[in-house]
């Protein structure tokens, strides 16, 4: 940025050094002092959120504001012809979400030549490549208000009629580049009647294109959707200047003025004829916001103190207008060029960086301290960690955005970097299938893997997003190492390895009573598979992967998953459990044969022999499980071995016969169980 072209639009007497980390200290970083021809030119490097320093008169007036001196900025004087724009040319937005404002002026009769050697020099300095009057005026424009705007060949503009669309899929255009570019609906597009002629907010075509032969001209002015054309620039893989500022943010109050100055600096070296009028179609208002600040708590926030007065000249210097509306709040309204200032902070950080940061006095903080501890959440979630991670498992993490699955209430994002991340994730299983796949392709075969994170969906209506944390894990292979004496293909992992590992977490957070109810599900295999339920609230599932999904993601189909939703594990689990010494009195063993119909499922025996065992009963443990000859088809037999035990006295054999004879009697009526001698 050339200092002779900013002290058109303001002054100051400090050296360029001193100027320089005056700018730095205040945000907008001077990275390098170069001389180009004889100019002192500022390298500046400008964060995101300052897109209107992206111009000589936006640092102008960031200089003017931090040293006081006066800000000029340049005053355009438009001489109009008598003939109406209107009559001269058109404009249609299609896309106003994309295209809030569209501006355009018509000259006429003007000479193509080139440019002046001042506007030259100043462009060379600022790293641009002169080319001619009308298209250096628009360049120069550009640098000097921040505003990219775009000139065309007003005669080869079909019908002189600029629409304002979507791609169409397919559609080409061969932009100023001489690249034949291959465009999608999620382009943005300036057309005429008959074809496109320019790639919105990033380049124009051949087809419009200014040259030494045109007379008439037709001046482009508008704000895009900076989103849309971050997304256009990037698939096009096309970065220009109009683009780089587009994706920040141009001023969409500020198209008018810039067109004034161009025109103005075109007839000025070209001659031409402009007509009367702009054509100005702005669907969507962007207007500026008002934010209110107390000087009381902008000096509470800075550790200085700061009165109204010194507050609203601050922020006046700024281009903010300031009211008073009482004697502890001003009424701040912020211009449309500074999109980054929206609250109270925003505007304290304004009066601190002008004050200077580095003559705000270093102090120590008071008050009072209390020891840092982690949330209920944060707590219950380490917990749940620690626990995957002493069964073998391994945590991972991954990202939140998606390829999209198909599923119902599936959160699609609105300008998505790519097709592969177009969704946030409903469920991290299939986030953990493709880092087991990423694995076994590298010669992985034993995967244990679990992650705790975020998972998204839409509420039933599709008009709320649902945020909630979930648990998942992945295990294939063998969960032990190789060793002489173990046969590894025995310990391969299964559907059993997996329900255990569920059992010993739920287990130890304290969840009980739980049932694993059949569930047919796309990702699992049709028969081993379940939902997890407690207290009647589900879970979770746990499955097999189904083949069709494991040939999907490359990995074997012997791979076993779970699900956990960690609201509703946490909501069960009991909280920190009470110590209880171990009994001094001897345990009876029993084993206990059960015969019953093959649908009736273990836990239903399990939940039975339980209820009737009660206090006594120290734990029960499934032994074996046989069907066929003897058994009458269609029965199966459940062995078990039980433990009783009280804490208070010896059991007598007489009381535990009773309690195995009501465990019969309860079983038969319940689910129609005969016995056997074990």
């Amino acid at each position: 940025m050339p200092l002779e072209w900013l002290k058109e639009y303001t002054s100051f007497d400090v050296s360029p050094e001193d100027l320089a980390e005056r700018l730095t200290l205040a945000g907008l970083e001077v990275e390098e002092i170069l001389e180009k021809d004889g100019q002192i030119v500022f390298s500046t490097y400008v964060t995101p959120n300052r897109p209107d320093l992206l111009s000589v008169v936006g640092v102008a007036r960031e200089i003017s504001a931090l040293l006081g001196t006066q800000f000029k900025p340049p005053q355009p004087r438009v001489i109009e012809d008598d003939i109406p724009v209107d009559t001269l040319a058109r404009i249609d937005i299609e896309s106003p979400q994309n295209c809030p404002r569209y501006s355009a002026r018509v000259i006429l009769g003007t000479k193509v030549v080139e440019s002046p050697k001042w506007m030259q020099e100043r462009l060379i300095a600022a790293g641009m490549r002169p080319i001619n009057n009308v298209v250096d005026a628009t360049n120069y424009v550009l640098l000097e208000l921040g505003q990219p705007l775009h000139a065309f060949d007003y005669d080869l503009v079909t019908d002189h009629h600029i629409i304002v669309r979507q791609a169409r899929s397919g559609e080409k255009i061969t932009t100023l580049d001489g690249e034949e570019r291959t465009l999608d609906p999620s382009m943005l597009m300036i057309a005429d009647s008959r074809h496109s002629v320019a790639v919105g907010g990033v380049m124009g075509g051949q087809d419009t294109e200014v040259t030494f032969a045109t007379h008439n001209v037709l001046l482009e002015s508008a704000h895009f959707n900076r989103l849309s054309i971050r997304r256009t620039a990037r698939a096009l893989q096309l970065a220009t200047e109009a683009s780089y500022r587009f994706e920040r943010w141009v001023d969409p109050n500020g198209t008018i003025f810039a067109l004034d100055r161009v025109a103005e600096l075109i007839v000025a070296t070209g001659g031409g004829q402009i007509a009367k009028g702009v054509l100005d179609v702005y669907p969507v208002r962007i207007e500026p916001v008002q934010v209110s600040i107390r000087p009381q708590r902008a000096s509470m926030l800075l550790g200085l103190e700061v009165g109204p007065g010194q507050v609203a000249d601050y922020l006046t210097r700024l281009g903010m207008s300031v009211e008073s509306s009482d004697e502890n709040k001003l009424c701040v309204t912020v211009p449309t060029f500074r999109p980054d200032v929206k609250r109270e902070e925003d505007l304290i950080e304004e009066v601190g960086r002008l004050y200077g940061y580095d003559r705000i006095p270093a102090t120590l903080p008071v008050g009072a301290t209390l020891p840092g501890h982690d949330s209920d959440e944060g707590t219950f979630a380490a917990k749940v960690s620690e626990i995957l991670v002493s069964m073998g498992l391994e945590e991972v993490v991954t990202g939140s955005m998606s390829p999209p699955q198909g599923d119902e209430r599936q959160v699609t994002i609105r300008n998505p970097i790519s097709e592969d991340l177009s969704t946030l994730r409903k469920h991290l299983l299939l986030d953990l299938l493709a880092v087991t796949s990423y694995n076994i392709n590298r010669g992985f075969r034993d995967i244990g893997i679990f992650q705790i994170g975020r998972v998204f969906a839409l509420t039933d209506d599709d008009k709320l997003l649902e945020e909630r944390l979930s648990v998942a894990a992945v295990i294939t292979g063998s969960m032990w190492d190789r060793a002489w004496n173990i046969d590894k293909s025995s310990l391969e992992a299964d559907f059993f390895v997996c329900k255990g590992m569920v059992e010993v977490l739920l287990s130890r957070l304290g969840v009980h009573d739980t049932l694993y109810v059949p569930l047919e599900s796309k990702w699992f295999h049709p028969t081993r598979a379940a939902r997890i339920e407690s207290g009647g609230v589900t879970l979770g599932v746990i499955g097999q992967v189904n083949s069709d999904v494991a040939e999907q993601y490359d990995i074997p189909e012997h791979t076993y998953a779970f699900e956990l939703d960690f609201n509703a594990l946490m909501d069960r689990a009991a909280g920190p459990g009470i110590y209880k010494p171990l009994s001094r009195y001897p345990a009876v063993t029993r084993d206990f044969a059960v015969v019953v119909a093959d649908d009736i499922p273990y836990n239903r025996v399990e939940e039975l022999l339980a209820k009737e065992g009660g206090e006594l009963l120290e734990s029960l443990t499934l032994f074996d499980v046989y069907s066929g000859p003897p058994l009458p088809a269609g029965r199966k037999s459940l062995a078990f071995s039980i433990i009783f035990r009280s804490r208070e006295r010896t059991l007598r054999d007489e009381e535990i016969d009773d309690r195995l004879n009501r465990m019969r009697n309860l079983l038969a009526v319940e689910v129609g169980a005969t016995f056997r001698d074990t």
